[in-house]
């Protein structure tokens, strides 16, 4: 049965949104890494050339260190009773929507 509370409408997709999350990651540092391949084309890498592929490749898990950081901050308080599992979901949900959005924009 479904829930009357129009907050937590779509938030039983949160399992799926976070995996959607976690592979577009895994595509994002392939896509990365597999240009960043394309560009070198044999030729001697130097310094300044590691440096930019290593800031490119590093980029990529940030946001999702960021979230996964901010969440378990949420479960350490909902684990004190300061926060409420209604509000842990949403906040759940709504974190994994927005990391959706950063990697689509990080494709682009």
């Amino acid at each position: 049965m479904e829930s009357s509370d129009r907050a937590l409408r779509g938030t039983a997709a949160t399992p799926e949104l976070w995996t959607a999350v976690y592979l577009m990651l895994v595509f994002d540092l392939c896509f990365r890494a597999l240009r960043a391949w394309t560009q070198l084309d044999g030729k001697p890498i130097g310094w300044q050339e590691a440096v930019h592929i290593g800031v490119d490749l590093l980029v990529c898990p940030a946001p999702l260190l960021m979230a996964i950081s901010f969440r378990k901050l949420l479960r350490e308080e909902m684990s004190r009773n300061q926060l409420s599992s209604r509000s842990f979901t949403i906040c759940n949900f709504w974190i994994a929507q927005l990391l959706v959005l950063v990697y689509v924009a990080l494709a682009l």
